[in-house]
């Protein structure tokens, strides 16, 4: 090398490399600043959810821990039991042991102020689950709830309307969980569509809580009283959720089959295993089905594919990638929402800080309830019923014909004699 003048060889060479770096910096930032390639916590997933307990609850949990865990990282969870205040504490406790957080919010805005602390003190990036918060985070996927209840609400009315040849003075039940949760809250509003557009009909609206235990209850007390007369049972959710407003009706001897001239039209939220049985024995007449599968899959890819393809968000300046709007999710491989075309669009929304996506919300009826990529049939071969073994009524008038054929069909499909 020849020598410069009034520099030394050394220091030449060292300003030379130097030089070398800075320059190719620019082209690969990595050489200029080290670059995280390890997750502080070893790649760990913390769920935090607001109930556990109830099949599904569950399922939110287990369809996101096979995820997670299926791409090697380590996943735990733990639950708030209702609580805002344990809520917070989990967010803002767990965002130091997690490389991300998903949480399903026990209220929507309860969680809002833990979530920012979690993201900006603790630089841990959290997807919010199933229910929205009004505050920021990553991002948030929900099922189509209010959509689901509003279409429940006028199929029920046309059922009226075609059955008896008029709405005036009939009497329709809504069964609702708590409140503070998003899904609960949007099926409410959904089912409020008859009161606010038919006047005429006795609407008796009741809330059971977090709690099977709770919806029995009231179901019991409304059946018994206010709702003795009732013609049609709009249900925020089902399985579990809906065994105690069945029970109520088979006790009070209001329970008819479907097509029989005193039949009680009944209709559902989730897609519970024990509920597409109850629609194939004709206690039931239409199930939405919830999707916790294809959000917990969809969710999950996002955060890979967006926020968890490296680990420099942990180091200084601490930026936790945004995701890309509006982004388009396609239906999950092995997951029903209702055709494969159909999609889910993440982007910004007016009542969320939060960027959403809001899944399809397929409609289960006789024609359709043997579908086996419908959650509530697939799971049942990877976990078993949710409740078992599901409860059967006695129900009065005469069972419908295609009823015995989707229960032959179903048991045959899963392998039973």
């Amino acid at each position: 090398m020849k020598k410069m003048k009034g520099v030394g060889l050394t220091t030449a060479i060292v300003i030379v490399i130097s030089v070398t770096i800075i320059a190719l910096a620019g082209v690969y930032p990595a050489l200029g600043q080290s670059k995280a390639t390890e997750f502080k916590h070893g790649k760990t997933v913390w769920l935090l959810m607001p109930y556990t307990g109830e099949f599904w609850w569950n399922m939110l949990v287990t369809f996101l821990g096979n995820a997670v865990e299926a791409d090697g990282w380590k996943f735990n969870f733990t639950t708030a039991e209702g609580s805002d205040t344990t809520q917070f504490d989990q967010i803002t406790t767990y965002a130091q042991q997690a490389d991300i957080l998903f949480v399903d919010p026990t209220s929507m805005t309860g969680a809002n102020e833990a979530i920012r602390i979690a993201e900006e003190n603790y630089h841990c990036p959290v997807v919010v689950y199933k229910d929205y918060i009004t505050g920021a985070s990553r991002v948030c996927a929900q099922y189509n709830d209010l959509e689901a209840a509003q279409s429940m609400a006028k199929e029920a009315v046309k059922w009226i309307q075609d059955k008896y040849g008029t709405t005036e003075g009939k009497t329709v039940i809504s069964l609702n969980g708590d409140l503070r949760l998003s899904g609960w809250k949007l099926r409410c509003d959904g089912f409020r569509w008859i009161k606010e557009n038919h006047p005429e009909i006795n609407f008796v609206e009741i809330v059971g809580g977090l709690t099977p235990e709770g919806w029995a209850d009231v179901a019991e007390a409304c059946i018994a009283g206010p709702g003795s007369n009732a013609v049609a049972l709009l249900a925020g959710s089902d399985g579990p959720y809906l065994l105690g407003a069945l029970d109520a009706l088979a006790k009070y001897g209001k329970l008819y089959y479907v097509g029989d001239p005193n039949h009680v039209y009944v209709a559902s939220i989730d897609g519970k295993p024990s509920t597409l049985t109850w629609l194939r024995r004709g206690y039931i007449d239409t199930v939405y089905s919830q999707t916790p599968d294809s959000i917990a899959v969809s969710l999950w890819q996002i955060a890979k594919d967006h926020i968890l393809k490296d680990a420099s968000y942990q180091s200084p300046p601490y930026k936790i990638p945004e995701i890309p709007l509006p982004l388009t999710v396609k239906q999950p491989e092995g997951c029903y929402w209702g055709g494969d075309d159909l999609v889910m669009t993440i982007e910004k929304v007016p009542y969320s800080k939060t960027p959403m996506g809001t899944t399809p919300s397929p409609r289960v009826d006789r024609d359709n309830v043997n579908t086996w990529k419908l959650w509530g049939n697939s799971i049942v071969k990877l976990i078993g019923e949710d409740l078992d073994p599901v409860p059967t009524f006695a129900a009065k008038g005469t069972e419908p014909a295609w009823c015995s054929k989707l229960i032959s069909d179903y048991n045959t499909w899963l392998g039973r004699k």
